[in-house]
């Protein structure tokens, strides 16, 4: 099934995650780059928003190709991180269309989005590496420290609860909630309001993004 991208004549393109539960592997770090690609080379395109179907959004790292091809964590990991920081400086509005679960490193990649608009009645949100033995650094770290305060830290991360979706916007993880049929109506409203009449480069976007949001170990390698 994979990931598919969507271009309304309002300028808004649509990344949909269509692997079950969204995990991440090789395959879909390529499928989803190629589908950055594929927006970045559309010049009418305004805003970006991105989200599953069915129960998950994305449930994080896809742990059985991890446990079945130890020499490639260390790459794996790498090419993880520069997806997620690719989103975290892309050159329009991105929105999450937070359509389930948000697992791991589904919530990390939620959180290198602009906004999150998250399910009303349905889904949980968290960082739950602490119950998978796995350690947050470096520039999993940063994501974190740029997107979440000490609150949501401390509820999502540290102790790993599961977040409803009205928690989640009191907590200030997410923007907005919305019913399953409007979701992707209201993020499209929100990544509109983003922009409002201001007209934006993209590379002004980027660079100010990247300014703001700066990788304190940029040149280090990162491994899961």
């Amino acid at each position: 099934m994979g990931i598919t991208v969507e271009f309304h004549e309002d300028g808004c393109a649509i990344i949909t995650m269509r692997n079950g539960q969204n995990r991440w592997n090789p395959t879909s770090l390529k499928q989803f780059k190629e589908a950055l690609d594929e927006v970045e080379r559309k010049d009418s395109v305004k805003i970006l928003v991105t989200t599953g179907v069915g129960k998950f959004y994305s449930n994080g790292i896809d742990l059985d190709y991890l446990k079945a091809h130890e020499s490639e964590r260390e790459q794996f990991s790498n090419d993880l991180v520069e997806l997620f920081w690719r989103l975290m400086y892309f050159p329009l509005p991105t929105v999450a269309a937070i359509n389930g679960h948000c697992f791991a490193g589904g919530a990390f990649f939620a959180l290198c989005h602009d906004y999150r608009v998250m399910r009303s009645d349905r889904g949980w949100i968290s960082l739950n590496e602490v119950l998978i033995h796995l350690r947050i650094t470096g520039p999993f770290r940063d994501v974190l420290q740029h997107k979440m305060n000490a609150e949501a830290l401390r509820e999502s991360t540290i102790f790993a609860k599961r977040i409803t979706g009205p928690e989640a916007v009191r907590l200030k993880m997410v923007d907005a909630t919305a019913a399953e049929s409007d979701l992707i109506s209201k993020s499209k409203s929100v990544g509109f309001e983003a922009l409002g009449s201001n007209v934006i480069q993209r590379v002004d976007l980027h660079n100010m993004k990247k300014d703001l949001f700066p990788r304190s170990d940029v040149h280090r390698k990162s491994n899961l």
